[in-house]
C-alpha cells in the first residue's frame, strides 16, 4: 500500500498543504490554470527558503479578503472549466465549512456566509490541494495525517476576536479522524486546512512505513511535510493437502463447506492418482498457528489418514478494509457489505450473498445489480 503521510507537526494552512506537493503532483503552471479557470482575483509566488537550514517551498498568495456565501461559492467552482472530480471534491470540502458554519450560527448551512474561507485565496488553496491530493490517489496513495499542533491565543475573524482554534475549526475537526494538540503560538491550524484534512486523511498512520520520499513547505510559522511512503504487509501461514480417491462429490462438496469455515482459503483440485485413478487434490490455507486444527477437520470431513502441512513464513498482502454502504437500486435502500483491498490501485468488491440477496428481492439479473452496486459506490 502507498501512503501519502501530512505530517502537521505544527499546524497547518491551506497554502502550506499545496505548496508541499509542488514537484510532487503540482508545478507552478498548474496553479495558473487553476486560477484563470476560477476567473478569481489571485497572484502567487513560489520560492525556495531555508527554514532552520532545511529547503522548502513556499507559496505566498495574495489575500483579498472578501464574504460569499455557499452558493456563491459553488457557482464559482461550478462555472471554471475544472475536471468532474475536482469539483466535485472542492464542493464537498467547502461543504464541511458551511456545515460547521451553519451549525455555530443556528441556521441552514445552505445560507451559511463565508468570511475568510470565501476570499479567492482560500478557494484557490482548496481547488489547488485538491488538485494536487487527486493526482497522488491516482497513483494507489491514501492520506493520513499525524498529530496537527492547534496554537493558542486569539486571532481576528470577521466575527471579531476569537480563541485558537476558532470555532469553525473545532466543529470541522468534531468527529474525524484527525488527532489534534493544543499548543503553539497564534492559529496553527486554519479552517481551510481542517476541512481539506478532514475530507482526505483516513486518520493518523498507527502503522509501519518505508519512507519513499519527503517534501518540505513553509509557510508563514512553521515547517510542514509531505512523506511519501510504502507499507508491506506480512504474516505467516500454512498450506495443508490431502489426496482424496474414494469421496463422492456431495461428500467432498460439504468437506470443502466445513474446511472453510476454518481457513482463509480452500479449492478442490481435479487430479490423476496412483495407478491411474481418479482422485481430488484437497489444498486449504490457513493461519501457521491454527494449521493442526484445519488439519484434524480435512481428515474428519474426507476420511484422509493424513493432510501434509507446508509452512509458509512470508506472505505479501494487501492492504484491505470491509465497511457496509448504503445503497439505493429501484428505489429500495439496501445496506451492502463492500471489501477493499489496495495491492496499488483500490479494488472494490462487494460481498456476493449481498448481491446475490438483492438480485433475488428485485428479481434482476446478479450481474445487473453488480454493476449497479460498483457505479453507487
Amino acid at each position: 500500500m502507498m501512503v501519502a503521510v501530512f505530517d502537521a507537526f505544527n499546524g497547518a494552512g491551506g497554502d502550506i498543504i499545496v505548496s508541499s506537493m509542488l514537484g510532487v503532483s503540482l508545478i507552478e503552471d498548474d496553479l495558473k490554470s487553476i486560477v484563470r479557470s476560477l476567473g478569481i482575483n489571485v497572484s502567487f509566488r513560489v520560492e525556495d527558503v531555508q527554514i532552520n537550514g532545511i529547503k522548502a517551498k513556499k507559496l505566498d498568495v495574495n489575500e483579498k479578503h472578501c464574504e460569499r456565501c455557499f452558493k456563491e461559492v459553488l457557482s464559482i467552482i461550478d462555472s471554471s472549466d475544472l475536471s468532474d472530480e475536482v469539483k466535485k471534491e472542492s464542493k464537498a470540502i467547502f461543504k464541511r465549512i458551511a456545515i460547521a458554519e451553519g451549525t455555530i450560527h443556528g441556521r441552514d448551512y445552505k445560507n451559511a456566509v463565508f468570511h475568510e474561507v470565501g476570499s479567492d485565496d482560500a478557494i484557490f488553496d482548496v481547488v489547488a490541494a485538491t488538485t494536487g491530493i487527486l493526482r497522488l490517489r491516482k497513483r494507489g496513495y491514501r492520506f493520513f495525517a499525524t498529530t496537527v499542533r492547534l496554537g493558542s491565543g486569539f486571532v481576528k475573524t470577521g466575527h471579531g476576536e476569537l480563541p485558537v482554534p476558532t470555532p469553525a475549526t473545532l466543529e470541522i475537526l468534531r468527529d474525524s479522524k484527525i488527532e489534534v494538540i493544543s499548543g503553539g503560538e497564534g492559529e496553527l491550524l486554519t479552517p481551510t486546512a481542517a476541512a481539506i484534512l478532514t475530507h482526505f486523511c483516513e486518520g493518523k498512520p498507527d502503522f509501519p512505513f518505508y519512507v519513499k520520499s519527503t517534501s518540505y513547505s513553509a509557510g508563514k510559522r512553521s515547517l510542514f511535510r509531505l512523506i511519501l511512503a510504502e507499507t508491506k504487509g506480512e504474516d505467516s501461514i500454512a498450506l495443508l493437502e490431502t489426496t482424496v480417491d474414494d469421496a463422492s462429490g456431495e461428500v467432498l462438496g460439504h468437506a470443502v463447506e466445513r474446511i472453510s469455515t476454518q481457513a482463509y482459503d480452500v479449492n478442490a483440485i481435479q487430479v490423476l492418482g496412483k495407478k491411474g485413478r481418479p482422485a481430488v487434490l484437497i489444498r486449504a490455507i490457513s493461519k501457521l498457528e491454527d494449521a493442526e486444527e484445519v488439519a484434524k477437520v480435512m481428515m474428519e470431513e474426507t476420511g484422509s489418514i493424513g493432510v501434509r502441512i507446508i509452512p509458509v513464513y512470508h506472505r505479501i498482502i494487501a492492504e484491505r478494509k470491509e465497511e457496509v454502504k448504503d445503497v439505493e437500486i429501484d428505489g429500495v435502500k439496501f445496506r451492502v457489505r463492500v471489501k477493499t483491498s489496495y495491492p496499488g490501485i483500490p479494488i472494490v468488491k462487494p460481498e456476493f450473498e449481498d448481491v446475490k440477496a438483492i438480485s433475488e428481492k428485485l428479481n434482476m439479473p446478479l450481474q445487473a445489480v453488480y454493476r449497479e452496486i460498483l457505479r453507487r459506490i
